[in-house]
């Protein structure tokens, strides 16, 4: 399912466990929910405010689980799971890259851009590469053919992972990185931009 999907069903399990936590939870008395929420009506109304973020209310970082409660830990890391996975989701990467067949092509490469310079990466990856993504150019007019050449926007688990964990991980901004492995050939890298 496409990465909108995972993030809405998981912003959906969120806010209902949160709704079933509220009824338990009385401002004249104690909490008899093994979380103490302290949350009106008007804090739940928090929309989203971007596409590629997810907004947290601001009553649920001061969630506190009830002492000696046996499920408090589970309760946490139940909320901590959600929230690692609305974040990972959203996570996206912009990388420039030239694929190759062989190691040695690829070496070669890497010795004549570090001469040229980064300027030039993208003529060779048009001039060098056998992914399709090298044929892109800014004036396209279908948007899967519009941008540099090279460039390649994704999220996690849409790309070989030897290539995603270097372009996620490894690779630092703006700085020619590789050659990569991958089931494909050898890549060399440039990551433009990476989102949190």
């Amino acid at each position: 399912p496409p990465p909108l999907v995972i993030t809405m069903a998981a912003t959906t399990l969120l806010w209902s466990l949160v709704v079933l936590a509220l009824p338990l939870v009385s401002p004249f008395s104690t909490p008899t929910c093994p979380l103490a929420v302290s949350a009106t009506l008007s804090s739940l109304r928090c929309p989203l405010r971007s596409s590629h973020s997810v907004a947290v209310p601001k009553h649920l970082p001061r969630v506190r689980a009830k002492r000696g409660h046996p499920l408090s830990h589970l309760h946490m890391n139940l909320f901590d799971g959600l929230k690692n996975a609305i974040a990972d989701a959203t996570r996206e990467v912009k990388v420039q890259h030239i694929l190759v067949d062989k190691q040695s092509e690829a070496v070669d490469l890497r010795r004549r851009l570090e001469k040229e310079g980064l300027d030039s990466f993208g003529s060779f990856a048009q001039q060098y590469s056998t992914c399709g993504s090298s044929k892109k150019t800014p004036t396209a007019k279908m948007s899967q053919l519009r941008g540099e050449p090279g460039e390649l926007v994704f999220r996690p688990g849409s790309m070989d992972k030897a290539f995603e964990k270097a372009a996620f991980d490894a690779a630092p901004l703006n700085t020619l990185w590789g050659p990569v492995k991958s089931k494909f050939g050898y890549h060399l890298m440039v990551v433009r931009e990476r989102s949190a």
